[in-house]
């Protein structure tokens, strides 16, 4: 197709919409928001897991979706693998980026790769999100963690270009974020705005390299609202830097692709920028999509301002061309020009038919880092107690953790008696813990740790525990660093992942049915080295 005369065919109002992706709440598209999508001839949507009820249902809602504007929209979802999995376990979830690092071996990272685009792919949704290239340099980071593949670049280079192999086979699109680095940051940008004071060549040699290495071979990156005063000295996040945006992006990176805003309502930006001055400066930089993915009234009032800012000549309508070439060519490469309709029963049928690939990556993943005891495996007919803590997302405070067992579902499978207690997110009941620990012969402690506040919490009581009980054996469900707060335990193991696939994984090793392979892709000081196992 010929670009150039296509865009002729749309008016400023539809090239505009073109560079929005917008987000809605609810599990069918409302009025409002169906109304808009068509009116502005919006370019994309991303659902999130509250849009998600069932694969037919998501398949009627992506459906509609495409239906819509006069260039459809073109559907993208978070689905990292792992932590980060907006479907759920209704699609292949596979294991953590970390996850896949740990086994040792890239191919693992393309046969998820593929698994995951591949459901996808059957759920009507055209891009993932993913992968995820931050390097987790820092293990207190809030936001990145296990959703990074390692803490070394050339590790995160070599696992995030087979899982872009196996997504590209499928024909979906990938995301590489969160250019250029979040892995550095001490704050989530969710929150508050995170700067990294780094000299430019630290940040070349480690945050770069990721999407220097691999900005060619995407059509999409999402950018992050980090401050890099050392690159850009203006103080603005990379999503409204010229320098980061442009100058290193597009000059020497050379990426042709279609740059993504990380979402304008996430707290980094909303509290410190207009919405003018986020349209304005992300433009300017060279962003060619404006990601806004909650509230309509916003999303109106960004795409207004855009408009506004080119009838009053404030953007030129050639700025506007020019990223609006990028997104048809890449929407043409990915066959979105024309109407898709995906089949309701096709998906029920076929999600999830490659379990058992799902099953051996993640088996291949669990490292046990420590086993000092002799305490694996553990008898199946021994009394086991399980003690976890209440779960909160990163993006949610403490004091909203739920009671939640991601063990207990696949405990009593393994166990003939196995019980369960869930602990608060806050000074717990010693007393009772107490008591637990007496009345079990075996104790198994699964912290799942996102954040550096809920690790503390959680490692504090460990470290208790572990003086009532030392030889209890302890298996983190996320970022493997835990271990800080309790270096004397004698029994430790990492999961990187709470996805059922990773927990049956996990019960396989404890009991003896598989041994344990993985190795620990990140640096541990003082307690362990990279690529360490027992």
């Amino acid at each position: 197709m010929n670009i150039p005369q296509f865009m002729r065919k749309l008016s400023l109002r539809e090239k505009a919409g073109q560079m929005f992706m917008i987000g809605f709440h609810g599990k069918e598209l409302p009025g409002e928001v169906r109304s808009f999508i068509n009116e502005a001839n919006i370019g994309f949507v991303v659902i999130f897991a509250r849009n998600v009820k069932s694969p037919s249902q998501v398949v009627e809602l992506t459906n509609d979706i495409h239906s819509l504007g006069k260039v459809p929209p073109m559907i993208f979802a978070d689905q990292e693998g792992g932590l980060v999995c907006q479907f759920g376990e209704l699609a292949a979830t596979f294991t953590s980026p970390m996850g896949l690092a740990a086994t040792g071996q890239p191919s693992m990272a393309k046969i998820a790769g593929a698994g995951i685009a591949r459901d996808m792919a059957l759920l009507g949704v055209d891009g993932v999100i993913a992968p995820v290239v931050d390097v987790n340099r820092k293990p207190s980071n809030p936001i990145i963690g296990v959703r990074a593949f390692s803490d070394e670049p050339g590790t995160v280079i070599r696992f995030a270009r087979r899982f872009l192999d196996g997504v590209k086979k499928t024909g979906i699109a990938p995301v590489l974020k969160h250019y250029p680095g979040h892995g550095g940051t001490s704050l989530d940008s969710h929150l508050a705005l995170p700067s990294v004071d780094e000299s430019e060549e630290f940040f070349r040699g480690i945050d770069l390299r990721p999407f220097s290495s691999l900005g060619r071979e995407a059509d999409f990156m999402m950018s992050a609202h980090v401050v890099f005063p050392a690159v850009d000295p203006s103080g603005l996040p990379a999503t409204f830097s010229r320098r980061i945006m442009g100058k290193l992006l597009r000059e020497e990176i050379s990426f042709e692709g279609v740059m993504i805003t990380d979402c304008l309502e996430m707290r980094a930006v909303r509290e410190n920028f207009s919405p003018e001055e986020m349209v304005k400066f992300a433009i300017e930089a060279g962003a060619d999509v404006l990601l806004a993915s909650h509230s309509l009234e916003f999303q109106r009032e960004l795409y207004n301002i855009l408009l506004n800012l080119v009838k009053e000549g404030k953007i030129a309508e050639e700025r506007i061309n020019l990223s609006v070439a990028r997104i048809l060519r890449a929407k043409e490469k990915y066959g979105l020009l024309s109407r898709r309709v995906k089949d309701p029963l096709e998906a029920e049928e076929n999600l999830r038919q490659h379990r058992e690939k799902e099953y051996e990556v993640c088996a291949s993943s669990i490292a046990l880092l420590r086993n000092r005891a002799g305490a694996i495996p553990v008898p199946q007919n021994r009394r086991v107690g399980i003690i976890e803590w209440a779960k909160a997302p990163s993006t949610v405070p403490i004091s909203e953790a739920k009671r939640k067992s991601y063990l207990q579902g696949r405990a009593g499978e393994y166990f003939e008696k196995a019980e369960v207690l869930i602990l608060p997110l806050k000074e717990p009941d010693f007393g009772k813990i107490k008591d637990f620990v007496a009345s079990h012969d075996e104790l198994l402690l699964a912290p799942y740790s996102r954040t550096p506040e809920a690790e503390r919490l959680q490692g504090e009581v460990i470290s208790e525990i572990l003086k009532m009980k030392e030889d209890a054996i302890v298996c983190s469900l996320a970022n493997p660093y835990d271990i800080r707060w309790f270096p004397e335990v004698k029994t430790y193991m990492a999961v990187f992942s709470f996805r059922d696939c990773s927990v049956k994984a996990l019960f396989d090793v404890l009991t003896g049915r598989r041994k344990a392979t993985g190795l620990l892709p990140v640096e541990i000081k003082g307690i362990f080295p990279r690529w360490h196992k027992a």
